[in-house]
C-alpha cells in the first residue's frame, strides 16, 4: 500500500518504519526539516521512501507529497487542528478513502468523527484505557 504520513514526531516516525518493515511505500510531509532527522535515530532502520518539508494544511504541498496516488493517509502530527485541514483535505479535496487523523483532545475526537466522518485516533483515550486494564487487573 502506498500510504501519505503527515507529521514526523516521536509517532510519525515510528509509525512510518513500522510500516515500511512491513512492506508499504511511503511518503511522509512534515513542516518542521529537523522533525525528519528522527527517520536516522533508529539504529536498525534507514528510510526508503520520500521526504517532503512543507505545510501540510496546504493543498499544493499534498499533491507533491504524492496525496494524488496513495492508498491512505496518516494526519499524526502533534497539532490537532493541523491534522484536522490535513485529514480534511485529504478526504473531501483529494477523495483518499482511508485517512486516519490523530486527536489529542477527547472531546475534538467526538466532533472530528461526527462533523467531519474522519476516522480518529486519539492518544489521550488509548493510554487511558490501558491505565485503567492494568489497575483492574
Amino acid at each position: 500500500m502506498n500510504i501519505l504520513v503527515i507529521g514526523c514526531d516521536q509517532v510519525g516516525a515510528a509509525l512510518i518504519r513500522d510500516l515500511e518493515r512491513i512492506g508499504h511505500d511511503i511518503s511522509v510531509v512534515e513542516k518542521d526539516p529537523e522533525q525528519l532527522k528522527r527517520l536516522d535515530a533508529f539504529d536498525d532502520y534507514t528510510f526508503h521512501g520520500t521526504a517532503l518539508v512543507g505545510d501540510p494544511t496546504d493543498p499544493d504541498t499534498l499533491r507533491r507529497g504524492g496525496v494524488e496516488n496513495c492508498d491512505a493517509v496518516a494526519a499524526v502530527t502533534e497539532e490537532d487542528s493541523v491534522n484536522l485541514m490535513a485529514a480534511q483535505l485529504a478526504k473531501n479535496i483529494f477523495r483518499r478513502d482511508k485517512v486516519i487523523c490523530r486527536v489529542s483532545d477527547p472531546h475534538l475526537q467526538i466532533l472530528y468523527h461526527k462533523a467531519y466522518e474522519l476516522e480518529t485516533i486519539c492518544p489521550t483515550v488509548l493510554t487511558e484505557q490501558a491505565v485503567f486494564r492494568a489497575l483492574s487487573k
